[in-house]
């Protein structure tokens, strides 16, 4: 083989190697994952009508109203349950559709309720309140609620943060973008890349803005006990109440719009059947931890008055 043809074999094996490292990385599913818009009302959502299946394994699938659930919003078929809250009720890429809290709460309560969750990764409770007021139908048509609660979660509004946390479009080049998001910062940081919500101190609007849409809720289920705060504790936070430490500061403010709407409140880190086992990694549940957090939430629907 002469020269020429050396050199365009050398030049030719890394652009082979290219082309079969993306074909491998886009068969094998590692960016088919949920696409979001983002704007300044609301942080961002998952865009709506979609659905996948990430490494080819863990479904996803998002309605007409960018809630995580194959199932078309139809609020008029059966009594209407919102699940309102971020990725511990989402789930994400690691966890298959039918491993989420939504779905498994709806299969433990069959055909006698619709659950509608409104949930999307590292939102805080001002997310969600925002997508309250821009989906005054869905609040409306709510027959009983339940809003999962962080710490932190009144302090600001989850910003947007980049392509490589909450992807606005599918990337051009797959493996470079695989590499960028999940490869690159183990070695390099690059500034926040965290899918968590943002902590910090209780801001007294974000409360108003909160129970404004508490009591839109509570008007439109129109009975007594008509919600359930579900405050859920980070491992770290779990470990504090278990030695008789107070893990959320915010819990009197929350205690007081909870009595003032006669809301039921379900602190997750008093139930005895809680485990650290039951953390992934900290923060987000297990799949076994799924299922516990839907026995809970069933058990606490039963005891409803």
């Amino acid at each position: 083989m002469n020269r020429s043809k050396w050199i365009k074999a050398a030049l030719g094996l890394p652009v082979l190697g290219l082309i079969l490292a993306e074909g491998a990385v886009r068969g094998a599913g590692m960016v088919d994952f949920p696409i979001y818009d983002h704007n300044d009302s609301i942080g961002y959502i998952v865009k709506p009508n979609q659905a996948g299946k990430f490494l080819n394994k863990n479904a996803w699938a998002f309605n007409a109203l960018s809630m995580p659930t194959a199932d078309a919003w139809n609020p008029k078929v059966r009594p209407n349950l919102l699940l309102i809250g971020n990725s511990i009720i989402m789930g994400g890429n690691p966890y298959d559709q039918n491993d989420k809290v939504a779905p498994l709460l709806q299969a433990k309560l069959g055909g006698k309720v619709s659950v509608w969750p409104v949930a999307i990764g590292g939102w805080t409770n001002v997310n969600e309140a925002a997508y309250l007021e821009q989906h005054p139908d869905v609040a409306k048509s709510a027959n009983y609620f339940i809003w999962e609660y962080m710490q932190g979660g009144l302090s600001q509004l989850a910003p947007w943060h980049s392509d490589y946390v909450f992807p606005s479009h599918n990337p051009l080049w797959a493996t470079g973008y695989v590499l960028r998001r999940y490869v690159l910062p183990k070695f390099i940081h690059f500034g926040n890349a965290s899918e968590l919500p943002p902590t910090g101190a209780l801001d007294s609007a974000n409360l108003m803005r909160f129970e404004r849409q508490i009591d839109v809720l509570c008007k439109a289920v129109g009975k007594d006990t008509s919600g359930t705060l579900f405050l859920y504790p980070t491992k770290a936070q779990l470990i504090l109440a278990r030695q008789g430490k107070e893990w959320l500061p915010e819990r009197g403010a929350l205690l007081l719009v909870a009595k003032r709407h006669h809301l039921r409140v379900v602190d997750l880190a008093v139930h005895r059947e809680w485990k650290e086992s039951f953390y992934r990694e900290g923060t987000h549940p297990t799949v076994e931890g799924n299922q516990a957090i839907t026995s809970l939430l069933k058990r606490e629907l039963k005891n409803l008055k």
